[in-house]
């Protein structure tokens, strides 16, 4: 009897073994999306309006004398603590000297021009006013159609000295006619009035956006939560995806997992090559640095709206919270810094362009639809999806950048992109590299399109 139950345990290991061999090598389909969703909130007749209409950023003055009367009002600070720089956050020394230089120096209408330099539009699709932008090719020059996409908590904002560099490229280069638009909910465009928008739901809006546009092909670039939809466009709708770019590597496939822990027992070169344990590991501290980074995470994928509504109520509490990331997550280093950096002339993204775009998320009064993302986004139905094991077939361009908060060796990010044109690691450059090191993605992701375009017309 007793070998029997032996036995037993044994086939019945076996069998779990192999049903999830057999799970993990079964490609899965692609989860049924309602093709014609209403996120909106019911207008009278609620017949969609397809028309594309002009917008100008263009903030009241009511509006405009709101916000400087919260940033008159003195800030309830406490004092940081000794030697402690910025290791416990944005310290009050910093915050004091950030609100001087909104007040003092910063000013929103000369900003608000620079950002109206490109055409603004919206549209309607699937009950949601869409907000992009676009910025146009050079006359004369061949091109091609890019969809870019930010995240958080980024904006349109991040690509404004990126534009310029993909639609006049130097001569040679194939240039880009660029739609930038903002994901629902950010900035300018509307947010959803109910649950369940996310990521697979945001793609299937800017597939219909770029359709609406006159686009039926087109390749597509992002970073953060724009790189996860553009991966998921790619996966989507390859028919219609020429080629994805990002510059921050979405991967969270069980192979990618397997590999992780083995590469952290075995010696280096059998799983991970020597050159690319420093992006993984000792795995004690890049767990750490993930368990100390992704705090507000946890917060917005739970309880989007009680920060939310901490943070919406007063200008200077919107600031920290947002430039605490820009701080941390363009070099860690920067917590060891009084200033956290960005009071720095050697701080990678100014002052102004950061105000610019803390202020599209004042102003829009964006912030809690933001954070409900992390919500749509970090659940059992989302998870359920499994659209990360989907492979994605179409050519893929992956920019990494050093500073980034986690990066995938090119072996890891082949079970998810099964077409690798490039794979480069930059010199310099974190996780807003579009403001950071726009020369660096600029040239990156000319590079990509043009080796792609080229093996078309070998094809």
């Amino acid at each position: 009897m007793a070998r029997l139950g032996v036995w037993a345990v044994v086939v019945a290991v076996g069998v779990g073994v192999a049903a999830w061999w057999r799970a993990w090598n079964t490609e899965p389909d692609i989860p049924y999306l309602d093709p014609d969703p209403w996120w909106g909130p019911r207008r009278p007749g609620h017949t969609q309006d397809t028309s594309i209409k002009p917008f100008t950023i263009n903030v009241s003055k009511e509006a405009l004398d709101d916000l400087n009367a919260r940033l008159a009002l003195p800030p309830r600070l406490t004092p940081g603590l000794h030697d402690a720089a910025s290791t416990y956050g944005i310290n009050a020394d910093t915050v004091n000297a950030v609100v001087d230089h909104w007040r003092y120096n910063y000013d929103w209408r000369q900003r608000e021009a620079r950002l109206n330099t490109y055409p603004h539009f919206k549209t309607n699709i699937e009950g949601l006013d869409i907000h992009f932008l676009r910025a146009s090719a050079e006359k004369g020059r061949a091109s091609v159609p890019l969809l870019l996409i930010h995240g958080w908590p980024g904006s349109f904002v991040e690509f404004y000295d990126l534009l310029p560099m993909l639609t006049h490229p130097p001569e040679g280069s194939v240039a880009l006619e660029v739609i930038c638009p903002s994901i629902p909910g950010y900035g300018f465009s509307e947010a959803p009035v109910k649950q369940g928008f996310g990521l697979m739901e945001t793609a299937q809006v800017m597939l219909k956006l770029m359709k609406r546009l006159g686009y039926e092909r087109f390749y597509v670039q992002g970073g953060d939560w724009g790189a996860m939809i553009v991966t998921n466009m790619a996966t989507m709708y390859p028919e219609n995806v020429l080629g994805v770019h990002v510059n921050m590597v979405p991967v969270n496939t069980g192979g990618v997992t397997l590999k992780l822990l083995a590469g952290a027992v075995l010696p280096a070169g059998l799983v991970v090559a020597q050159k690319d344990q420093d992006k993984l590991y000792p795995l004690g501290e890049r767990l750490a640095m993930i368990m100390r980074e992704m705090g507000y995470a946890h917060i917005q994928a739970t309880k989007p709206d009680t920060v939310g509504a901490a943070v919406n109520q007063n200008p200077i509490s919107l600031a920290v919270y947002i430039i605490e990331k820009f701080s941390t997550w363009t070099s860690r280093c920067h917590m060891t810094l009084p200033d956290a950096g960005l009071l720095s002339q050697n701080f990678p993204i100014s002052l102004d362009a950061i105000l610019d775009n803390i202020c599209v998320y004042w102003f829009s009064n964006s912030i809690t639809s933001s954070m409900r993302y992390y919500a749509e986004n970090m659940n059992i139905r989302s998870l359920t999806h499994n659209v990360d094991s989907v492979p994605c077939r179409v050519p893929a361009g992956l920019a990494v950048f050093p500073k980034e908060l986690l990066n995938h060796p090119k072996n890891f990010a082949a079970h998810k992109f099964y077409d690798i044109v490039s794979y480069n690691e930059q010199p310099a450059g974190g996780h807003f590299a579009a403001m950071e090191r726009p020369e660096l993605v600029a040239k990156d992701l000319l590079q990509f399109i043009n080796t792609v375009e080229g093996r078309g017309k070998k094809h």
